[in-house]
């Protein structure tokens, strides 16, 4: 009887054991295991920090070119001297310039000879035909549109004799703001004008930089949070520059999906260069709030982003989108609402309609 002992009690055990591991999927598909952790919605509107690459640029950059071709007689300045707006630069030898203006001078005393006899003549015939058969209607119309032609050919070529005028001063050229002279490419007896359209000189004013922050589309919404931001720059380690908000560009740029918002910083005392790289800290915030969760709660994986909703305590799974982040939390959007409960640590095991405790 002991024989059959022994087979009867395994088969008990095994009986058993299969139940046992039967419950544990039930449970393990019907509902979890433990107790999960559940968090609340809240609409957060606090500011959030970002790191962003920037650069600066000269607040005015003007490339000096010559606006008549001659012979550069004389170049003032070089490469890192500061110039004052209207300050003489370099001059150009252009005889042709001085000799037009003379031909068009000439031309306009013609014309107002000219004038002055027709005018003369009319005025004089004109006081004749008051009495009468002395000077026939004819010849007075006739004198009259004389005096009349010649007077609209001094005030042209007068008008043309102020514009070349104008051209003695282009073989000067002056500085159009104060600044540096960041380049020069050109000496004397250089032949320049309509040769190339390198500039002779390029002056920037760095008494003011504007810090160019491309800030990505997704964040375009935003507004800043404050009307300064703090940056870096790698020639001054450890070291925090101020800027302050100055304008944004109100449309991205198809190429890098960006938009470009620019700052302005003081550098009267020359410290900073244009051209610089610089990592800009910008704190920027939604207008409205937006929902804030730890990372681990947005599942993530090659098809979607989601978390778990809890409602009815069971499990609903709402797809979200992603904005800004931080070492700890991030920001979602997706059908959802303040004062929702989500999972904490949600995993892809778990189905839609799980029961969760």
């Amino acid at each position: 009887m002991r024989k059959y002992i022994i087979p009867i009690l395994y088969a008990a055990i095994v009986s058993a054991c299969s139940n046992s591991v039967e419950n544990n999927k039930m449970e393990s598909k019907n509902g979890p295991s433990k107790k999960a952790e559940i968090i609340k919605l809240n609409f957060d509107n606090s500011r959030n920090t970002l790191m962003l690459p920037a650069e600066l640029l000269a607040f005015e950059k003007a490339g000096l070119n010559a606006k008549v071709q001659g012979y550069v007689t004389e170049v003032r300045v070089d490469i890192g001297d500061k110039v004052m707006k209207g300050a003489v630069l370099i001059r150009i030898e252009a005889p042709e310039i001085q000799a037009a203006y003379s031909e068009a001078q000439s031309d306009v005393e013609s014309a107002r000879a000219d004038y002055m006899s027709s005018e003369d003549t009319y005025t004089r015939l004109l006081k004749a035909s008051e009495i009468q058969g002395t000077v026939s209607e004819s010849e007075l119309i006739k004198a009259k549109n004389k005096a009349m032609s010649d007077s609209t050919r001094l005030k042209a070529l007068d008008f043309t004799a102020r514009a070349k005028r104008q051209l003695l001063n282009y073989p000067t050229i002056r500085a159009p703001f104060t600044g540096v002279v960041t380049q020069r490419n050109t000496d004397p007896g250089n032949l320049v004008g309509d040769i190339d359209n390198q500039p002779l000189l390029i002056i920037e004013n760095n008494q003011k930089l504007r810090l160019k922050v491309p800030v990505p589309e997704a964040l375009t919404g935003s507004s800043i949070a404050e009307d300064s931001t703090s940056f870096s720059v790698e020639p001054f380690p450890g070291k925090v520059f101020k800027a302050d908000y100055y304008r944004r560009a109100k449309s991205i740029d198809p190429d890098t999906r960006t938009e470009m918002w620019e700052f302005l910083v003081d550098n009267q005392k020359g410290n900073l260069n244009a051209g610089l790289f610089a990592e800009a800290q910008l704190s920027i915030k939604r207008p409205d709030g937006s929902l804030w969760v730890p990372h681990s709660a947005v599942l993530t994986t090659l098809r979607r982003k989601a978390v778990g909703k809890v409602a009815d305590g069971k499990l609903k799974w709402v797809e979200v989108s992603t904005g800004m982040k931080d070492e700890d939390m991030v920001e979602i959007f997706g059908a959802l609402d303040e004062g929702d409960q989500i999972l904490l640590q949600p995993n892809e095991e778990m189905s839609e309609g799980l029961p969760v405790n």
